[in-house]
């Protein structure tokens, strides 16, 4: 007998009739469209109507909203902090630089795996008044935002990171860099003479962009110095 676990399936796409699992269905249906409209705008009848099924089978799985906020926080938001924040060991001599590099690796993987991640998150977790900040709050590991922080203040007191950056406000930095232009992707492309914000290049310009930062002065390249050009004047 074959004891050996399958790799799980990956989430958000429909499985094989054989191994068709509703309440999974049902959940990555609500979540894309909690993230598309927001959580007070979507009903119980429009997620049955995009799932697929009638509205007593929702109510069969999730008793209620309350229920299915609960299992969306539980089975898709926590797991996907917890990953993002396995980048960070807490060891107070990791490389700072690594570290940040991995946080945004990690960042950029979660979110292409749940592209309904940054929409949501910024809707209804960080907007004032969303229906799963209350729940999130919790979840969110701010022992761990401390220890980042205070490793990128160890590095600038050793004088390896630029002085002039805050060490806790490079945590709200880099979310807001990696999800900001993702959650608004689709208002960005509507607009007329604007490209398609492309991951891989929006990957790059993060990266670069915290990575060249975090160098000290010292470090960093500069700009020619321009020198003011003297002018002389001739006594008559």
């Amino acid at each position: 007998m074959n004891t050996k676990r399958q790799p799980a399936k990956p989430r958000g796409r429909r499985p094989a009739v054989e191994n068709f699992d509703v309440r999974e269905h049902l959940l990555d249906t609500a979540t894309r469209l909690f993230s598309e409209r927001g959580i007070a705008a979507t009903t119980v009848a429009q997620i049955a109507t995009a799932a697929g099924v009638t509205s007593a089978l929702v109510h069969y799985y999730f008793t209620n909203r309350e229920t299915l906020l609960d299992a969306i926080v539980e089975e898709r938001l926590a797991p996907a902090v917890g990953f993002v924040w396995g980048a960070t060991g807490g060891d107070s001599d990791d490389d700072p630089f690594v570290m940040v590099g991995e946080f945004v690796t990690r960042l950029f993987d979660v979110t292409g795996r749940m592209p309904w991640l940054p929409p949501l998150w910024l809707r209804e977790v960080v907007n004032e008044g969303g229906m799963l900040r209350d729940r999130m709050i919790t979840r969110i590991p701010f022992d761990n935002i401390k220890r980042f922080g205070a490793r990128i203040k160890e590095a600038q007191q050793a004088g390896d990171v630029n002085p002039e950056l805050d060490a806790l406000l490079m945590f709200n930095s880099i979310i807001a860099l990696v999800m900001l232009p993702q959650a608004a992707a689709t208002l960005w492309q509507s607009i007329r003479g604007f490209a398609p914000i492309e991951r891989d290049t929006l990957k790059r310009h993060v990266a670069a962009l915290l990575l060249g930062g975090m160098k000290t002065p010292a470090t960093a390249p500069r700009a020619p110095r321009k020198t003011a050009r003297r002018t002389s004047t001739r006594s008559r």
